[in-house]
């Protein structure tokens, strides 16, 4: 099964009350719709062409960079904006009385493609889909949401509670990533030889990320916070407390799902933050329990239920961290605040369209979804729960996301063991393949030799016509007058000298301006050098 296999397969558009903001104000309304893009890289691009600072644009929330997204922002002042390229299109809708919020977003639209879908498979998902239309599940952070995780950083805020800022700096820095481009990595492994001398990592980092943050260290050689608050944009480091949020959130509602639910009815979803419980049906009582539950982000400005504070506590002391210190916390950026959130959801105008061939991966089929969720649920986690298998005999499938590979836990909720080295050479032949794709595309790599090349293999056309050896020998070898690796030219003459047929002046060939050869065929002039052969006969 694979999900995002082109960006086509996955769209999503904000849900938004736009008469409550439309009206006279200094704000304009901008409909964004953007393709492969981030919603901060959107942000940019509608901050320039309207000639105002970032901070002047808002909106209500991140959206997915694979796919093709829609969501609304507002600019305080600055010019009107028409904007369209291939990658993003910015259309203003009016004036606003006031800045787009994120408690504004009604929700979220989802369409997505699955593919590669086998007969068991497509059975499989309808059933599920009834279950979770009547039902509901967990409304757990899925993948997008911890991207450090996929890098290599970890949990940049457990570092910092732990005592440990020069460790957390170094892996915001120059943690390796497997997914990272590959001048990024240089760069980073850079960074790491260098580590500790900050007078030459302040000199390397001119002019690129870092620069400030090393210049700091080599004034202030153990202020490693300090470093942190003035090298790293308060953006990256609120991205990073959310996910270490979302880490808490997502164990205290696992330990919340497997205290109710029967434990014969737990099925489990793959997510690179840790093995994730869902129960497949549950009994009218237990239902009601996990619906009517709140379970709040921790921070700051909520107030925890009995059995919400009770969870918490646990995935605190099995992370070693005490919950006050995370309270307490003073760093920009870092500075946790809580927010309400119901610990199930259920998915509205949940259906699929009927299976088609698939036009990508051809050896299957695939299938339309269609669904509506609340604001921060995600869509990702419903196609997981859809293709869950229907008991613990079942054989677990396979998972791709964009081209991350996902395996379903096994009934103990235990991850498969994870080759690392498989992984790699996967992504090898992966960047391998595109790159022979690319030079295929370039005409050159496996493409079709060149006719004037005579390194190719014995029986493409060669110089001189059919009748002509001259200038050939198999395998085109140094010497030979063959190729450019050799002593001759590209059409296998000593040296690199022109033909007969080619030298103009007294007594040439070409003498009388004729404007084929005198003697000689010349290469690839088939007709004439038929011709040729003709009169001579």
């Amino acid at each position: 099964m694979r999900l995002k296999r082109i960006q086509d397969d996955f769209r999503v558009f904000e849900v938004l009350d736009e008469k409550a903001l439309l009206g006279p104000g200094p704000f304009t309304l901008y409909r964004v719709t953007k393709r492969g893009l981030t919603t901060l890289e959107a942000v940019d691009v509608l901050a320039r062409e309207a000639g105002v600072d970032r901070s002047a644009v808002a909106y209500a929330g991140f959206k997915d960079k694979d796919g093709v997204t829609g969501q609304f922002m507002t600019v305080e002042g600055g010019r009107p904006v028409q904007y369209k390229d291939r990658r993003l299109t910015l259309r203003g809708i009016g004036s606003a009385r006031r800045a787009v919020r994120s408690d504004d977003n009604l929700g979220n639209s989802f369409e997505i493609v699955v593919r590669e879908l086998a007969a068991a498979d497509m059975a499989r998902i309808r059933r599920n889909l009834a279950v979770v239309r009547r039902q509901g599940m967990p409304a757990y952070f899925d993948d997008q949401r911890f991207g450090c995780l996929r890098h290599g950083q970890g949990y940049i805020v457990r570092q910092l509670l732990r005592g440990d800022a020069e460790g957390a700096l170094r892996s915001l820095m120059c943690a390796p990533s497997r997914y990272g481009h590959e001048k990024v990595e240089r760069f980073k492994e850079g960074i790491r030889r260098r580590w500790g001398d900050w007078d030459e990592l302040a000199s390397y980092c001119r002019g690129r990320r870092g620069e400030s943050l090393f210049a700091h260290l080599r004034d202030e050689p153990d202020d490693f916070v300090g470093a942190l608050v003035r090298g790293i944009s308060t953006r990256e480091r609120t991205i990073h407390l959310f996910a270490w949020q979302s880490h808490l959130w997502n164990r205290a509602a696992a330990l919340w799902v497997r205290s109710v639910a029967p434990e014969d009815s737990i099925g489990w979803l793959p997510c690179d933050e840790g093995p994730l419980p869902v129960p497949r049906e549950l009994p009218p009582a237990e239902l009601r329990r996990l619906q009517a539950a709140k379970l709040p982000l921790f921070g700051q400005g909520v107030e925890l239920g009995p059995e919400a504070e009770r969870f918490y506590r646990a995935v605190f002391r099995a992370e070693g961290v005490d919950p006050e210190a995370f309270l307490s916390l003073d760093i920009p950026g870092f500075r946790p605040l809580g927010e309400e959130r119901d610990l199930y959801m259920l998915p509205q105008h949940l259906r699929a369209a009927p299976a088609e061939r698939d036009d990508v991966c051809r050896k299957g089929h695939k299938m339309r979804l269609r669904f509506t969720l609340p604001r921060g649920r995600y869509a990702t986690l419903v196609a997981k729960r859809l293709a869950l298998p229907e008991s613990e005999n079942d054989p677990p499938p396979r998972l791709y996301v964009s081209r991350h590979r996902l395996d379903f836990p096994d009934a103990e909720g235990r991850m498969p063991d994870e080759d690392v080295k498989v992984w790699r050479d996967e992504e090898r032949r992966w960047q391998a393949k595109r790159h022979e794709q690319k030079k295929e595309r370039a005409g050159g790599g496996r493409g079709r030799p060149s006719p004037w090349r005579d390194g190719g293999k014995p029986g493409r056309r060669r110089a001189g016509g059919p009748d002509d050896r001259s200038g050939w020998k198999p395998g085109g070898k140094p010497g030979s007058g063959s190729g450019r690796g050799g002593k001759g030219g590209r059409s296998g003459r000593p040296g690199g000298s022109k033909p007969d047929w080619k030298k103009k002046g007294p007594g040439g060939p070409r003498a009388g301006g004729g404007s084929s050869p005198a003697s000689g065929p010349r290469p690839g002039w088939g007709s004439q050098w038929k011709k040729q052969k003709e009169d001579e006969a």
